[in-house]
């Protein structure tokens, strides 16, 4: 059995080395959508007061504690399908099973939400909860 070339002498590489030298241009834009979406992503912080002073909570944060409330309540025949913050709002997106009242399933789901935020951050969230989908069951 040939002993195997060295990757660093084989002409195969060649085309590979070439390519990896070659500096890559930014796409237009790029710079200024990330700046943005920083930007944005500093401007939902929430403040919660503590006793020894305030703690500042990401967006992010706040989406995955709103997602594992979300989960942890959401009624019988309520998935969760996504959250997010948007607009200094906690988005919630959910199908329900056919045959509930949608309204009434995303109300329940909505005050139990805004309950939690509001007990473990100790300040008040605007939470919509938005039936997107219906499903069997």
């Amino acid at each position: 059995m040939a002993e195997p070339q060295d990757p660093e002498r084989d002409p195969r590489w060649d085309a590979v080395r070439a390519a990896a030298r070659r500096r890559v241009p930014t796409p237009p834009g790029l710079v200024e959508r990330v700046l943005r979406a920083v930007a944005r992503g500093r401007r939902t912080a929430v403040e919660v007061p503590g006793e020894t002073g305030s703690l500042r909570v990401t967006g992010t944060v706040v989406a995955r504690l709103a997602s594992a409330i979300a989960a942890e309540r959401a009624p019988e025949g309520v998935r969760v399908s996504a959250v997010a913050v948007e607009d200094d709002a906690v988005q919630v997106l959910v199908s329900v099973r056919f045959g509930l009242t949608a309204d009434a399933a995303a109300e329940a789901l909505r005050q139990a939400i805004t309950a939690e935020l509001s007990r473990r951050l100790g300040v008040a969230t605007t939470v919509n909860v938005h039936v997107v989908d219906v499903h069997p069951g």
